[in-house]
């Protein structure tokens, strides 16, 4: 439950506040089973989904969208992001990706795949969107010749083409509010809100509170 009321709070920010919002947040680690790939953007990187802690609410997860960029260590402390939003033809294949995908994600091969397709979503410049081994702008590499590693690129190259397939193909409703969050140094961020998701109204205006935008949530309450 903490996780998810801190990721209300960090999308209220976005949605609620005119200029863009900043949050304080500190990188506690990738899952320790997370596969370990290359890329044509990253040397070797154990990829998967992010470990975070709020400034406010506590701890949540996040996807990479800038594998380029390192992240901040533990001991560095907390980070001030900004909070923002996807737009255009990114905004839609990534909710697509998260609607259709986000809520069966279960073993460290599934969210390997996912941060997969989210990087090609967001990196992809050829306008084809799929992982490939060794092919396009953004692609995929084993972490090394061995025979294990090239196993594992396997596996996550055709399940991260399934998720992105999924996305394409998504003609639901949107389950997710997705904000992305900031930083000129360290790894921007893409996290997840589920839409029918509803706090219990104290907690929500504390958190809220906290991030400087209650002002803001007051003006939009609904009549008793």
């Amino acid at each position: 439950m903490t996780k998810q009321i801190t990721f209300l709070a960090l999308a209220a920010a976005a949605s609620f506040s005119a200029a863009a919002a900043d949050v304080d947040i500190t990188y506690m680690g990738k899952d320790t089973s997370s596969p370990v790939i290359r890329t044509s953007q990253t040397g070797q990187v154990a990829s998967g989904v992010l470990n975070y802690v709020d400034s406010v609410a506590g701890s949540f997860q996040a996807y990479c969208i800038e594998p380029a960029q390192p992240n901040a260590l533990t001991s560095y402390g907390a980070q001030t992001y900004t909070v923002g939003s996807f737009t255009g033809t990114q905004a839609t294949l990534l909710q697509g990706l998260y609607s259709s995908t986000f809520g069966s994600l279960h073993t460290a091969n599934d969210q390997a795949a996912f941060q997969l397709a989210v990087w090609e979503i967001t990196r992809e410049t050829t306008g084809t969107l799929s992982v490939s081994l060794n092919s396009g702008d953004f692609y995929l590499k084993p972490a090394n010749s061995s025979a294990g590693a090239l196993q594992t690129a396997s596996t996550l190259e055709s399940i991260a083409n399934s998720y992105l397939s999924a996305a394409q193909n998504y003609q639901g409703a949107s389950m997710y509010t997705l904000s992305k969050l900031t930083n000129a140094t360290y790894q921007d961020l893409v996290f997840a809100t589920p839409t029918a998701a509803v706090p219990e109204p104290e907690t929500y205006a504390l958190l809220l509170a906290g991030m400087g935008v209650v002002g803001l949530m007051a003006r939009r309450r609904l009549p008793r």
